[in-house]
């Protein structure tokens, strides 16, 4: 039985279209609260162990979207330390117990696929270089998760032809590893500046074959993946993930409008389960074109919380809303904001860290609840 806080009547949004129906692909979901992809490197030699079984089915809830971490693709897709792969017998193993978990409570779960490109540095990769579309570095930055800690990034290989094609098989066989963990399907990462995103924007892909040079070309990568992967698993268990307006690790490509707003609207084409829209900033307005692509959209701001998660989707700006950092702090975030209870604060400092802290020890509400009662001296 539940028992509610005296100040939740005034801010229970239990009868907002948060809490009604959505299909997506083969899912009937119950409500339109998703848990973003978040990388949170506690997976050691990138399998998943008992610790991120429990920090998955902690936040899964009955109709619910979780949306893993990135996960790489191959070992050539990043590496990263302590992050996941869906790739090898052993982390689909790994993963089928998180599925089972998630599956368990009630939740649906989609396998996020992960390429970073030349967002990577030789020391994760066996002293390979990092895979770009160009031989374009991105200055004064550097690449966090390696066992030896932040190294500065380094100039990629701009990939051949037949580096693309396997890369492109890559993502084929991550969908259909996935598919075999239990996975009720995946997420193409098209953004955030790792290898898709890279192909896109023309500051960064200078190549000027079939891969480079026009809009189309550029965008070739995306829609064949797309393509590859929707007829190994079926459209209805795809879903892509663009970031058009993030800016993030040197996409500034020259026209956002005409190159993400191609690959939109071809990807719109396909029948996916849904496009995942990382939102603009307030001073940069989608077009008309643009913003009809969200229709099919879930999507995600910066800053969504208790206050203003719920206008997006009752003013038909999106299907949904993907709580990313707030997922993180409070594990039961669609009962608080179902009932009005207050969100509990993140802690940015045990984001990337080993173990539990800060990962499977935050507490739901009605058991701080229950704590802080305990507490009380009668």
């Amino acid at each position: 039985m539940t028992v509610l806080h005296p100040s939740v009547a005034n801010g229970s949004k239990a009868s907002s279209k948060l809490f009604t129906p959505l299909k997506l692909g083969k899912m009937e979901l119950k409500h339109r609260i998703v848990m973003a992809p978040l990388t949170r490197t506690r997976s050691p030699e990138h399998i998943p162990d008992e610790n991120v079984v429990e920090y998955y089915r902690q936040r899964a809830s009955e109709g619910g979207l979780l949306i893993t971490e990135a996960t790489n693709i191959s070992v050539m897709a990043g590496n990263y330390h302590d992050t996941p792969g869906i790739f090898t017998p052993e982390q689909i193993r790994g993963w089928a117990k998180v599925t089972d978990a998630v599956h368990s409570k009630g939740g649906f779960i989609y396998c996020q696929l992960w390429h970073v490109g030349r967002m990577t540095h030789p020391v994760n990769l066996g002293g390979r270089s990092p895979l770009g579309p160009s031989a374009t570095k991105l200055e004064d930055s550097k690449v966090f998760f390696t066992r030896e800690g932040p190294k500065d990034t380094v100039t990629p290989k701009e990939m051949t032809i037949e580096e693309i094609q396997d890369t492109i098989s890559d993502y084929v066989h991550a969908a259909k590893c996935a598919i075999a963990a239990g996975f009720d399907g995946v997420e193409i990462h098209g953004a955030n500046g790792y290898l898709l995103d890279q192909f896109i924007s023309d500051n960064i892909n200078i190549r000027t074959d079939a891969y480079g040079g026009s809009t189309e070309n550029r965008g070739r990568i995306v829609l064949e993946v797309v393509d590859r992967v929707v007829a190994a698993i079926g459209a209805s268990r795809v879903g892509i993930r663009f970031s058009p307006f993030g800016l993030f690790q040197g996409t500034n490509t020259s026209d956002i409008h005409e190159h993400y707003g191609y690959v939109v609207e071809n990807v719109g084409k396909k029948g996916l389960a849904y496009v995942h829209l990382v939102e603009p900033r307030s001073e940069v307005v989608m077009d008309g074109e643009m913003k009809k692509e969200k229709l099919l959209a879930i999507a995600k701001a910066k800053g969504f919380d208790d206050t203003n998660s719920e206008s997006v989707v009752e003013d038909g700006g999106a299907e949904g809303v993907v709580f990313g950092r707030y997922f993180i702090s409070n594990p039961d975030i669609v009962d608080r904001l179902r009932n009005g209870w207050p969100l509990a604060h993140y802690d940015r400092n045990t984001f990337y860290v080993p173990g539990a802290a800060g990962y499977t020890d935050y507490p739901t509400y009605e058991q701080s609840t229950a704590e802080k009662l305990a507490s009380v001296k009668i």
